[in-house]
């Protein structure tokens, strides 16, 4: 395939327009030709942003595939319901695509895209596996997987969630509800149990899981709460952690997903929207805690956590081997070996070549990195491998959510 590779932005919210920056950054490799989102303003932000002509701009994803445009890749950024169909008919009319993940809403949703990718044979299906393309996970893959500390035994790994991140995300946002979405432990951790796949080299077993809705419930609402934050009582929100108000209009720290970042938008949103509703008045069933774990191949054990009430986010990695272990903090390893009682640190702050100016840690555009070498310099025939991989995290997952339904009960991954 000639450079530069030619994409369609199907959903131009944050994820969309992420990977729609690439091609700003990247002009030689990746050129945006088009944009669909049911939102004037997220889709004129794109198009604004490159230059896109009208006649390639579309106000649904149907529309946009209708068309049948002129493209190589379809770019599916859009909620987790609008991912399977979407794909379906993308690969149907001959596109490789970019799918965000979670890929489905379903086990039986997964298997039937994987069936379709499996008759296609030959389209690429990038899932948005981002962390795997960072400098520290794949320094840490590395270690692993040269023996670094000799065989793995277990892993102990820690997904701090941030309270923030939580009350924003998977109590008033897109995934706090999951008959429209998709459970937590699917969205949050679907990279996680990626990483453990792609450092063990083996396939999971077995998992059993547990976790609830702790805190963000009507039980600890506080007394004379109201139901939207900015209504409420000045020493009622002024004692509340996750006050809209506080998160919103004085901290700022989760404007970056909305295009309008004014002060009046953001006032607008909290007044009106899902983002200025109390913590403990919302339609929420998400988890806000949650344990798996996991059983390898060859007898290798994973405890994963998934916690909410964190002050900030970055995984934690332990690592322990027969001749040693790891110790990961998202940006430092430090590696312990028992034969010398040596210690080595490593720095992914001071290694070079990280793709700079993307998030998750470089990975936002390292994936971008590798969909282009797949195109240009990749092995058609290894496609749906590649695509199988991606799979079996999603199988974990809903493996383990099946499993907290039912009280920890042991799930062998269908």
């Amino acid at each position: 395939m000639q450079l530069p590779i030619r994409m369609i932005i199907l959903g131009a919210g944050d994820r969309g327009r992420t990977y729609a920056a690439y091609a700003k950054a990247y002009p030689e490799r990746v050129k945006i030709v088009g944009v669909a989102d049911i939102d004037p303003a997220a889709r004129a932000a794109v198009a604004s942003a490159h230059g896109i002509d009208a006649s390639a701009q579309w106000g649904d994803w149907s529309e946009a595939v209708a068309a049948r445009p002129e493209c190589d890749v379809m770019a599916i950024t859009m909620p987790d319901a609008l991912h399977v169909e979407p794909a379906i008919q993308c690969l149907d009319l001959g596109y490789h695509l970019l799918l965000e993940k979670p890929m489905a809403r379903t086990w039986e949703a997964c298997e039937r895209l994987a069936a379709k990718v499996r008759e296609k044979g030959d389209r690429l299906v990038m899932l948005g596996h981002v962390l795997r393309y960072t400098v520290y996970f794949k320094k840490l893959h590395d270690l692993i997987a040269g023996k670094a500390i000799g065989e793995v035994v277990s892993i102990q790994h820690l997904e701090p969630v941030a309270y923030m991140h939580a009350a924003h995300s998977f109590c008033r946002g897109n995934w706090g509800n999951t008959e429209r979405a998709t459970p937590m432990i699917l969205q949050k951790c679907c990279h996680d149990f990626d990483q453990f796949v792609w450092w063990l080299g083996k396939r999971c077993m077995g998992v059993s899981s547990f976790g609830n809705t702790f805190h963000f419930n009507a039980a600890h609402r506080p007394a004379h709460a109201a139901d939207r934050c900015l209504d409420c009582p000045a020493e009622v929100e002024r004692a509340c952690p996750y006050s809209a108000r506080k998160i919103y209009l004085e901290r700022q720290d989760y404007r970056y997903p909305f295009v309008d970042k004014s002060d009046a938008a953001m006032e607008k949103r909290l007044r009106e929207g899902p983002y200025g509703r109390c913590v403990y008045a919302c339609d929420n069933d998400a988890v806000d805690h949650q344990i798996v774990n996991l059983c390898f191949e060859g007898g290798v054990s994973v405890a994963h956590q998934m916690e909410s009430y964190t002050y900030t986010g970055g995984r934690e990695t332990k690592v322990f081997g027969t001749r040693g272990e790891i110790v990961g903090n998202g940006r430092t390893l430090t590696v312990y070996h028992f034969d010398t009682r040596r210690t080595e640190l490593w720095d992914s702050v001071l290694e070079a070549g990280a793709p700079q100016g993307s998030g998750h840690g470089g990975g936002d555009f390292g994936l971008m990195d590798e969909l282009v070498r797949q195109l240009t310099a990749g092995d058609p025939a290894a496609y749906v491998g590649l695509f199988e991989t991606s799979l079996e995290s999603h199988r974990i997952a809903f493996a383990a959510e099946a499993s907290r339904r039912e009280h920890g009960a042991l799930k062998l991954a269908p």
